[in-house]
């Protein structure tokens, strides 16, 4: 995939990108780990002139409040409290914002996945009980709804990580992670980037913020505004997505 245009500190981008969009934030709403109120990262994007964002809070089979009701419905409905008083303060600001998972597939061992493109009512029976599924059920189910797979910060120690790197090759994910400001180390950004290139997978990037003044430090920009959600998710699976890392300094 190539890359060109001005460098600026760690990262490429082209001089005439125009749009740009947050994949990966986190909402105080739904996220236990979470720091800022939907509404304030709403009202921060808008002022730095993004085009979009997409609320991807923790899944239930992550750090996430919608662990605590024990029946499946009322679980989505905590976990939507983030997007939907997002989704409500966009309206006030004039910025989309879209739905977003961040799922972590424990399976013996810890993983993060980004699943874009998805409607918010698939929770409640399309994905119903998914936090259970393999992984390669998960990719494709998400696909069958006209979403999309992204593999988020592939090689990040944690302690829910058992196992850090595993790299599944043959998985059927449609972009890598490449930068996330959320990593400890820019070695683990480095090592992301390697696997993208070696399996030929798109890049993205994402802030990964749970507050207001990590905003806008890792996200993506496209030349050509995506008209809807769904053809930001095939800008992304095509490869037209640039990637925008400043770990040190946000849009102005």
């Amino acid at each position: 995939m190539e890359r060109g245009g001005e460098k600026d500190g760690s990262f490429i981008f082209p001089k005439d990108i125009m749009f740009y969009y947050e994949l990966h934030l986190h909402t105080a709403e739904t996220s236990r780990c979470g720091r800022s109120p939907a509404a304030d990262m709403v009202k921060v994007y808008c002022e730095k002139g993004f085009s979009g964002i997409v609320i991807t809070d923790h899944f239930i089979n992550g750090n996430s409040y919608a662990n605590d009701p024990a029946v499946w419905d009322e679980k989505m409905d905590v976990y939507l409290r983030g997007y939907n008083a997002a989704k409500t303060a966009g309206e006030k600001y004039g910025l989309p914002v879209y739905f977003g998972i961040e799922y972590t597939h424990l399976g013996g061992n810890g993983e993060d996945y980004l699943l874009l493109g998805l409607k918010p009512e698939y929770l409640y029976a399309e994905l119903r009980d998914c936090d259970k599924w393999s992984i390669e059920y998960l990719c494709d189910t998400v696909h069958a709804l006209g979403g999309i797979v992204i593999r988020a910060h592939p090689y990040r120690e944690a302690g829910y990580i058992r196992h850090p790197g595993i790299e599944r090759p043959g998985l059927d994910i449609d972009a890598i992670e490449v930068f996330n400001t959320g990593n400890a180390s820019d070695e683990y950004n480095r090592k992301a980037l390697e696997l993208a290139m070696q399996e030929g997978k798109p890049w993205t990037a994402g802030s990964d913020t749970h507050h207001v003044d990590t905003t806008a430090t890792a996200y993506v920009g496209f030349e050509e505004k995506p008209k809807d959600y769904a053809e930001l998710c095939q800008f992304i699976r095509d490869g037209k997505a640039y990637v925008i890392y400043r770990p040190k300094k946000a849009v102005q």
